[in-house]
């Protein structure tokens, strides 16, 4: 395993070396190193490339969930990648997300089948992570919380199939929002709900 990390670690690409280097090797993201290396990941082509189609107002102009190329998945790929937190340049586009996954509309028209709400919660857990690993979230990272729990089945997970006979909580629609769920409870400590 020595020789893997050291020839990941060795990558032109800078966001292999920071999830190396945080996820494999414990290597703390205060650290001078981590920042230095952020700084290099919110400059890569990678990144200019993600960003290329913002607007002068900071949108990007599609649909938030237009894949993979809307708001929705720029943010999650941008802190996927060890993008730096706290860049106020990406508030528009967390506005786009927040409007789409918290619009009245939106939460309104999750249908309920045999007891059971039917949502692919992977887009609010993918959204709720996303924020909060780019220092984005605001008090409104407390409502997707909240809409998750409200969705989630017996089984602590969450199903979109509309099919009545669904009973079980898919795999795919529930690994983001419990990805989500775990940073927020380590961010804000909440333990049983919001």
């Amino acid at each position: 395993m020595d020789t893997t990390v050291q020839q990941l670690l060795a990558s032109e690409e800078p966001s292999v070396r920071f999830r190396v280097l945080v996820h494999v090797l414990d290597q703390p993201r205060d650290s001078p190193e981590i920042r230095d290396l952020q700084e290099e990941i919110r400059s890569s082509a990678r990144v200019r490339t993600l960003l290329s189609d913002r607007a002068a107002d900071g949108t990007i102009p599609y649909h938030p969930y237009a894949k993979w190329y809307g708001a929705h998945w720029v943010l999650a790929a941008l802190a996927d990648l060890g993008y730096p937190p706290g860049d106020a340049s990406l508030v528009p586009l967390r506005e786009q997300v927040l409007a789409c996954w918290l619009s009245p509309r939106h939460v309104a028209g999750v249908p309920v089948i045999q007891g059971r709400p039917r949502r692919c919660a992977s887009q609010e857990g993918n959204a709720l992570w996303a924020l909060l690993t780019l220092g984005l979230a605001d008090e409104r990272a407390d409502a997707l919380a909240r809409n998750l729990l409200r969705w989630q089945w017996p089984d602590g997970g969450w199903n979109c199939d509309k099919r009545p006979e669904a009973a079980s909580s898919s795999f795919h629609e529930s690994l983001l929002p419990l990805r989500g769920l775990a940073l927020y409870a380590r961010n804000t400590g909440a333990q049983h709900g919001v």
